[in-house]
Order: structure tokens, then sequence, then C-alpha cells
């Protein structure tokens, strides 16, 4: 599957997106996941080599879990970004800055046809971890410099807006540590 790694694979997509609406992205990414041999099958062999069994999965993403490496693969399904790749792109950019211990790497693309393209992300999983509290959320939220507002699970700082961070989305390891899986993020308007 090619040498590159997971942060130039990112970087390098987005710069073919740049200024690209969702048709042209779709055209633009099939293109450069062929030429940097990033098309993922996570039906067929890619599954198989890492004996992925299918994990709990949302509106987002489909997820797999490979329980030998304690990897989780995120297959995106583009539904909270009307379908923009590049969209997608600065948002999980946005989101490793701020949660690094679970960043979300990209490992190549679900190609369906040329109009129908999926990104797929391995993050880490946390094993041995328990779903967060509302109030522990609060509490680690704040100690970040994010406040809640009135909307449960949702978060702001004088740069960004944070949503979904909630139990669902907040795992805390056996020592304490507290690990955000998945979180909404766009940049505030200044």
């Amino acid at each position: 599957m090619g040498n590159s790694s997971p942060q130039r694979n990112a970087r390098s997509l987005r710069e073919v997106l740049a200024g690209l609406g969702s048709v042209e992205q779709c055209r633009a990414t099939v293109q450069w996941a062929i030429e940097n041999h990033r098309v993922i099958d996570v039906f067929g062999d890619f599954a198989k080599e890492r004996h992925l069994i299918v994990f709990q999965s949302g509106s987002e993403y489909e997820n797999w879990l490979d329980p030998i490496g304690n990897v989780l693969y995120k297959m995106n399904t583009l539904n909270h970004v009307g379908g923009d790749l590049a969209k997608l792109l600065d948002r999980v950019n946005l989101y490793n800055e701020l949660f690094p211990e679970t960043a979300m790497r990209l490992v190549g693309v679900q190609v369906m046809s040329r109009s129908s393209v999926f990104p797929i992300f391995s993050q880490p999983f946390v094993v041995n971890s328990r779903f967060a509290t509302r109030e522990e959320i609060v509490e680690y939220m704040q100690a970040r410099g994010f406040e809640p507002t009135d909307e449960d699970g949702k978060f702001t700082n004088s740069r960004l807006l944070l949503w979904d961070i909630k139990p669902k989305n907040v795992l805390i390891a056996k020592d304490g540590t507290m690990f955000v899986i998945d979180a909404e993020i766009d940049e505030l308007e200044v």
C-alpha cells in the first residue's frame, strides 16, 4: 500500500481537494487514491488481513476493530459534512490538534464508484475503559479551556465550537486518563 505516512496522506489529499466542489472532490480523490496506492477494500482483503470485526457504528462512521492491534478503523460516510471531504479533513485536523492521544489518521479511501468515495481513518482503541459521566466531561473540557453551552455535549472557546462530546464519545481508562474518541468541530467566525 505504499510507504507514505497517514499524516502526509491527509495533507496530500487535502491539497488536491483545495477549491473543488463535492463532485470534483470525488473524482480527484479516486485519482489520488489510485496514484498513491490508497484504495482500500475495507470489506475484503484489508479486513481479512487485519482480522477486523464489525464494531459499533453511528450516523457518521462505520467502524471495524482490529482486536489484535487495538486499532479502530473508521469509514466516514460524509453525512455530517454534506459530502465535502475537504471540510472533513479540516475537521479531523482540528480534532487531532485537540485530542492527539486518540488522533485519527487517514489510511486510504473505500471507492464505491467515481462519484462515491469514503475516507478510512485509523484510531487507537482504548481498552479497559468506561464511559465518562456528563459531570466528568464538563470538568475535563473546562480544564482544557472550553465552556459548556446550553446544549448537552456542546462546548466552546474563543476559537472553536465542539459538539457531541457526550458519554458515548468520551472514555476513561483504568488509570483515570480521559479520551475523547469522537467530536464534531467547527471554527468560529471571528
